[in-house]
């Protein structure tokens, strides 16, 4: 519906109505059911199965998550920041004692924790385990 400068609105046409209805049944035909269906509701992101259910409610246009309980969710990957936090302390002491057990379960820990989320303690546990992995193989030939 255009409008013309300084003038008033134009009244809708009963073409309009017509394309509305028309666009209507297009919708549901290609949908094959109702329009107000969701669709691809199948390619969000789940979430994992230990964590609450989530409910979405709108305050001043944004969504706010909370949990089932009424509690504000914890943030990403705090609940495995002890698996980083792990991986950190073992690839540390793998520089000083048994570097290829110790080594080779910190870079372990810290790809587990780089993938849930822990993503500087994760690669840095990584990094460190392998460094002290790499060492070992290295200088116990040249010292036996």
């Amino acid at each position: 519906m255009k409008r013309k400068l300084g003038g008033k609105p134009a009244k809708p046409d009963r073409n309009d109505a017509a394309l509305q209805r028309y666009k209507l049944q297009q919708v549901t035909r290609e949908s094959g059911g109702s329009v107000h269906e969701e669709f691809a509701a199948e390619a969000g992101i789940y979430p994992p199965s230990g964590a609450p259910v989530s409910v979405r409610e709108r305050t001043e246009d944004r969504a706010v998550r909370t949990t089932s309980e009424g509690q504000a969710p914890e943030r990403s990957g705090t609940a495995y920041r002890w698996l980083g936090l792990t991986a950190i302390m073992l690839a540390v002491l793998s520089l000083f004692a048994f570097p290829a057990l110790l080594g080779s379960t910190a870079a372990v820990l810290g790809l587990f924790a780089y993938s849930v989320g822990q993503r500087a303690l994760g690669g840095w546990a990584l990094a460190i385990g392998l460094i002290s992995l790499a060492g070992y193989f290295i200088l116990v030939p040249l010292y036996a």
